[in-house]
């Protein structure tokens, strides 16, 4: 299987990951989650729904609309490729590489947020260059390196399918269908 393949697979694995680690802190005793109504843009989603109104918190990453899947999809491919090569090698992150891919991290978040730099309703304390971010948010970035790291050292280890994720994803498995 190609690294393009598995690199695919683990983004999804990953991505759902994410979306869950987010509703986490949300989850309520009764085991729903807070709600976060958002629109979805996913006219299949909408259709299928009746709706276009989504409630993100309340909905696991297979669930949302294909627009609220793609944040943390994209994020979780962003974080798997900077780890990839590495991980599989076997070779240590130095601390300066560790800043290097946040500072990736950030940049490529900031090419899908260009609300964040509208004056109106942005945030200017987010539309900066990764050197300017305050700790906190350097800590965001840096924070999905080592899941991402992790995933990537599961299935080295034979505890991630491949397989599976694509079949859970509907993903192809060889390169005939990228």
């Amino acid at each position: 299987m190609s690294d393009k393949i598995i690199k695919n697979a683990l983004s999804y694995a990953l991505g759902s990951d994410l979306h869950e680690a987010w509703r986490a802190p949300r989850k309520k005793e009764d085991g729903t989650y807070e709600p976060r109504i958002k629109k979805s843009k996913d006219e299949i989603w909408n259709a299928i729904h009746s709706t276009d109104q989504v409630d993100i918190a309340n909905c696991s990453f297979e669930q949302l609309p294909s627009n609220w899947q793609y944040e943390n999809l994209e994020a979780a491919r962003v974080a798997i490729e900077l780890v990839y090569d590495k991980t599989i090698s076997g070779e240590p992150f130095m601390p300066t590489e560790i800043e290097q891919m946040a500072s990736v991290i950030h940049d490529e978040w900031l090419k899908r947020n260009d609300w964040v730099f509208n004056p109106e309703y942005g945030d200017p304390k987010l539309a900066v260059p990764y050197a300017q971010l305050s700790q906190e948010e350097k800590d965001k970035d840096k924070a999905q390196l080592g899941p991402a790291q992790a995933k990537v050292l599961a299935y080295v280890s034979g505890l991630i399918n491949i397989e599976e994720i694509c079949t859970q994803y509907n993903l192809p498995t060889s390169s005939k269908r990228l």
